[in-house]
């Protein structure tokens, strides 16, 4: 399995995460430079724009209460979709299920390769990563191995999916679909347009592999 990890070489603090990263995968990682807001027009091969709420805003979407993402600049969040977008793509023409991490991912137990169901695998602790942490957090430990993403609140409140998506596994068909998809929505921002309500196949598996390594966001500032 090809283990991609998306990361800034020109900023310090993304060069020291990436490293404490790779200190911890028992396999080879290939680095992958992030799209930046200066990097967005060609970055954007979908060729769409930012539909999402931006920040106060809020609207709807099919049933769900769309809440401006809290980022100083848009452009950043929508840079970290197209990230992670350019790999949606790669896993479609590989053709065979990858890894994908952030920068500030870290394992916390050894990782090794095998079959499960679903299209995409969250590997990450919720704990302090997701909405409603906590209350996924108890989901979680109701069960032992892969299982649903679990939904925290009701269906209606956001879109919901994995505990944070700096790390997860992600197969062609699922990849695939999270580009027609954007084609559909627009600009939304990645860990919203990978939800349960769009998307029966996300999984999340317990105990977890990752955690985060609480840097700071360097798509929030």
């Amino acid at each position: 399995m090809k283990i991609f990890v998306i990361m800034d070489r020109n900023n310090p603090v993304s060069l020291d995460a990436t490293l404490r990263l790779g200190e911890t995968v028992p396999h080879p990682v290939e680095f992958y430079q992030q799209t930046s807001p200066d990097t967005l027009e060609k970055d954007n091969f979908l060729d769409i724009e930012w539909t999402y709420p931006q920040k106060g805003e809020v609207s709807e979407y099919e049933g769900m209460t769309l809440k401006g993402y809290a980022a100083k600049d848009v452009k950043k969040v929508f840079a970290c979709l197209l990230s992670h977008a350019r790999l949606w793509r790669e896993c479609v023409k590989l053709d065979e299920e990858i890894m994908i991490l952030e920068h500030d991912a870290i394992f916390t137990r050894e990782f090794w390769p095998f079959e499960w169901e679903g299209g995409v695998l969250g590997l990450n602790d919720p704990r302090g990563a997701t909405f409603n942490s906590f209350r996924y957090w108890q989901i979680l430990n109701m069960e032992q191995g892969v299982q649903k993403a679990p939904y925290v609140a009701p269906k209606d409140v956001c879109p919901q999916g994995l505990a944070g998506n700096s790390a997860y596994i992600i197969k062609p068909f699922a990849a695939q679909e999270l580009l027609d998809k954007l084609k559909e929505v627009g600009g939304w921002p990645n860990d919203a347009v990978m939800c349960n309500q769009f998307f029966p196949w996300l999984r999340v598996i317990n105990p977890p592999y990752t955690a985060l390594q609480h840097i700071g966001s360097t798509t929030t500032s």
